[in-house]
């Protein structure tokens, strides 16, 4: 994918049509994005954004908007995701675009569920659930379940996170959303472990490690790693727990991200090199 949008962008260069090179860049952002090169997405994403801008392409502004804002909630960078998240949910607004509200109001939730503040999540996934069904927008409305789910289980509502997020793997299931199928696959194992269903957990961190591996998704193999290694850490099983949460951390290292040093510190405090 990545090799046939770098064909596209080169030849919407050549031929100087910088709406076509915006999306050339956007489509190479969303692909890099997936494939954890954080670096070259954001570089892609703010190239679109310049072009969008000076093209008045609103659509396409608050989409690279959306991108620069998932990769900064992913390296944790919540204040500069909420500020690209701000201008994309007045932008939509402003424009009339439902479906692009919805989107910044389901990343303004998420980040807010990431610093406690659930109230205030509950009502932004509330409000972009409507509008996504208000749209027919089934990956929005499987993505908004999930995040509801994410607040469930940090609020201790685990019934109730099963549920939203069982919702959001049959969705993502019926529309072929491999990767968020993989991140749901992720959560239910979360929740399984939490609530001390090990094999539960177990066959849903492998079951996502699978669909993660064949799409190439890095930051989903990590969180099937870091999980399979807490269940096996949680049944007595610590040199495996090792051994899977080494595969973790080698590519939260790789991506970049928060959840790296959380993994280091653990590793070194049971005197394991890293």
């Amino acid at each position: 994918a990545t090799g046939h949008f770098r064909q596209s962008l080169n030849l919407f260069r050549a031929v100087g049509d910088r709406l076509g090179e915006g999306r050339a860049l956007h489509n190479l952002g969303v692909v890099n994005i997936q494939q954890g090169r954080y670096q070259e997405a954001a570089s892609n994403c703010e190239e679109a954004l310049a072009l969008c801008r000076e093209a008045g392409d609103r659509p396409g502004e608050i989409r690279a908007l959306h991108n620069l804002s998932l990769v900064d909630i992913r390296q944790g960078r919540y204040d500069s995701a909420t500020s690209r998240l701000t201008q994309a949910l007045a932008a939509s607004r402003e424009t009339g675009d439902r479906n692009g509200e919805a989107h910044s109001l389901a990343f303004l939730a998420d980040i807010d569920g990431r610093q406690g503040r659930y109230q205030q999540a509950t009502d932004r996934n509330q409000q972009a659930r409507s509008l996504y069904q208000e749209t027919g927008d089934r990956p929005g409305e499987a993505y908004a379940l999930a995040d509801l789910g994410s607040i469930c289980h940090r609020l201790g509502r685990s019934r109730e996170a099963i549920d939203q997020y069982q919702q959001a793997l049959t969705l993502f299931r019926e529309i072929g959303d491999r990767a968020g199928e993989a991140a749901s696959l992720n959560e239910l194992g979360e929740v399984f472990l939490a609530t001390g269903k090990h094999g539960f957990a177990s066959a849903r961190h492998s079951d996502a490690l699978h669909i993660a591996s064949q799409i190439g998704d890095m930051f989903e193999q990590a969180r099937a790693y870091d999980g399979l290694a807490r269940v096996h850490d949680a049944t007595g099983h610590s040199a495996k727990a090792r051994r899977y949460w080494q595969e973790a951390l080698t590519r939260y290292t790789d991506l970049g991200v928060p959840e790296a040093a959380r993994i280091q510190a653990l590793l070194a405090a049971e005197g394991q090199r890293v």
